[in-house]
């Protein structure tokens, strides 16, 4: 059976700890596009704001273009006037922060991989390596299914810190 380890990439975190420099599954080549329908392209400026008030209330079409136009050119978008109070955001960034702070081996509790070596998506980790080939994102997330609740898997939400969940 042929060594397919590198479908099992390491944490980021773990990765930083060792490395001068990411390795090279992590790095673009010159001649590689960044992606999407930006490749070859300068950046639009600036990164798009959508308004949900407008979207929501009034079905408003020029909003409606705007999101389009941002999904098909960047692939994100911010938002406004979404009606959720900034102490509530403020309260999720801090336990976002202080669950990717936490040791190695507790988010490892979340793991997206079943068994140590089967990907899902839900969880932490990084993403799905399909290819040896594959360019990876530097970073590690954590992913988890909010909506609908009945979809939720409890047993990738972190207990810790408390406030998470």
């Amino acid at each position: 059976m042929a060594d397919e380890s590198w479908r099992l990439p390491n944490s980021v975190q773990q990765l930083a700890a060792i490395v001068q420099e990411p390795p090279s599954q992590y790095l673009l080549r010159e001649q590689e596009p960044l992606g999407g329908n930006l490749a070859g392209t300068e950046m639009p400026e600036p990164i798009p704001t959508i308004d949900l008030g407008l979207l929501s209330a009034s079905n408003d079409p020029e909003e409606a273009a705007k999101l389009l136009s941002a999904l098909q050119t960047w692939g994100f978008f911010k938002v406004s006037n979404h009606g959720m109070e900034t102490s509530m955001m403020d309260s999720v960034m801090t336990a976002s922060r202080e669950f990717f702070h936490l040791p190695l081996e507790e988010k490892k509790k979340c793991s997206n991989l079943i068994d140590g070596k089967h990907f899902q998506v839900e969880g932490y980790g990084n993403d799905h390596v399909r290819t040896q080939d594959q360019r990876l994102d530097w970073s590690d997330r954590l992913h988890l299914t909010v909506e609908p609740e009945g979809g939720r898997n409890l047993a990738h939400w972190p207990t810790h810190p408390k406030s998470f969940r």
